[in-house]
């Protein structure tokens, strides 16, 4: 390997040389191919925290005591939520929200969230902070994308999320009142798309934060670049990754050798007409050879199927086999090329010590990614790496069992995503009170936060952010 990094299997081996246990291969760092070291395996992956006024905003006072409670946990790395770099394109209203470009911009809230992020007890290693970066194209509904009503988004090509969706008549309904049939890009609209998310690394880099992830998963403007369901263009861009490299391209040309450069992917679009496995995974072997990214995400599901996008063993299944054969891939095509690899984080509802440990050891996933257990248990890899305590006195995060409401799949999904929304806005409270030892999630289903979240899916849809 070159620039004194090591291949995932030599970590490993000087893991297990130390001690050959679930901690200690969970606690074990890993090099980056920019030269980054991360202290341990496990990476607090983006969620939609929803803690930004309607409309978008910078950081606020919430964003700050819940991130700061994060820093505490002893993550390898955290991940922030969406950042939008296009503010007329946001997701669900209450996103941060990138500065305009070319428009002045106060860069202290930023720098704020930043310190947040690393604010760990004295004596311990900080985590990473990475920023991630995403334009939501034509996911961004009416009402709150940031737009006037009568302005579609824009998409590489003019398809309407839910055209085809085989589901209910009012399910369909649900998707026309919320999405309009997007505009096709011109040129000049991807040169300015390109130029928003390097200015979006830009600010990031200025702000303190040790790198970026861009998301090119769930159905957001590069994957649907990279999918054949949503790309029918005929110019360059029918190419699935030009959009996503001139990106790349773009931000590694402005930022220092040690930063990193993080992309998260669809192992498939799961529904008919999209993204296959197999075309996912030839993406993964054209994107390491570039030698651009540090981290490959694994993840899957758009809002055409946003099951995907929620918990579950089906998609922990799927992610894993598809984990698997991308850290093949990355480990043969770096070795041919004599570059380092880009580590392959694995989120997908994985739980527990021993599972966690067994990706490791088989070298299935070089970081696991954890989302919905870090809202009830912000330190939960403190337990996870505690090589004192028995495996039967690791805690077991909570999950709520909601309501399934079944008269749309991306409704229902809904649900349990605003139940985290929830709670990590009563989580960052109780920090603000200085009462975060006094946490525990809330039980209790709340039906009156049920419905309303329900009845609020007709116009802000909270799929695409919370397990990831």
């Amino acid at each position: 390997m070159v620039d004194g990094t090591t291949s995932r299997s030599q970590s490993h081996a000087e893991g297990n040389n130390q001690k050959d246990t679930n901690s200690a291969i969970i606690s074990s760092e890993i090099n980056l191919p920019c030269g980054i070291v991360v202290q341990n395996r496990l990476v607090k992956v983006a969620m939609y925290e929803h803690l930004s006024p309607l409309g978008g905003g910078v950081p606020n006072t919430y964003h700050l005591s819940l991130y700061s409670t994060w820093a505490r946990g002893k993550w390898g790395i955290i991940i922030t939520g969406n950042v939008q770099v296009s503010p007329s394109h946001l997701g669900l209203g209450g996103d941060l929200v990138i500065p305009p470009l070319g428009k002045p911009y106060d860069i202290e809230p930023w720098s704020r969230l930043s310190a947040a992020m690393h604010a760990c007890p004295i004596g311990e290693q900080p985590s990473l902070a990475l920023m991630q970066l995403c334009h939501v194209g034509r996911q961004s509904p009416r009402f709150i994308g940031g737009r006037r009503l009568w302005d579609s988004p824009l998409a590489p090509s003019s398809k309407r999320v839910g055209e085809n969706v085989p589901e209910s008549i009012l399910s369909r309904l649900l998707y026309w009142i919320l999405f309009q049939t997007p505009n096709e890009m011109e040129e000049r609209d991807i040169d300015h798309a390109v130029d928003q998310y390097r200015h979006g690394a830009a600010l990031a880099m200025n702000a303190g934060f040790d790198g970026v992830q861009l998301h090119g998963s769930h159905g957001y403007l590069i994957t649907q670049f990279m999918s054949p369901k949503t790309n029918t263009r005929s110019d360059q861009y029918s190419k699935p990754l030009l959009f996503l490299y001139r990106i790349a391209s773009q931000i590694r040309k402005q930022v220092p050798k040690k930063f990193v450069l993080s992309v998260k992917l669809n192992a498939a679009d799961y529904v008919e007409g999209g993204m296959t496995e197999e075309e996912s995974l030839r993406h993964v072997e054209e994107i390491t050879r570039w030698d651009l990214f540090d981290i490959i995400e694994i993840s899957g599901g758009d809002y055409e199927n946003p099951e995907f996008i929620s918990s579950g063993s089906k998609r922990q299944a799927l992610f894993l086999h598809f984990a698997q054969k991308a850290s093949l891939m990355v480990e043969k095509v770096a070795s041919e090329l004599t570059i380092s690899p880009p580590a392959i984080l694995l989120t997908g509802s994985l739980r527990g010590q021993a599972s966690i440990a067994s990706v490791l050891h088989k070298d299935e996933a070089s970081l696991i990614g954890i989302a919905r257990p870090a809202v009830v248990l912000p330190s939960y890899p403190r337990f996870l790496m505690d090589e004192s305590l028995p495996p039967e006195a690791i805690p077991t995060p909570f999950e709520p069992t909601l309501p399934k409401l079944r008269v749309s799949k991306l409704a229902g999904a809904s649900v349990n995503t605003m139940w985290y929304c929830y709670e990590m806005k009563r989580l960052a409270g109780l920090t603000l009170q200085g009462r975060t030892p006094e946490y525990r999630p809330s039980k209790a289903p709340a039906l009156w936060r049920v419905l309303i979240c329900y009845l609020s899916a007709l116009w802000l849809l909270t799929v695409g952010s919370l397990g990831l």
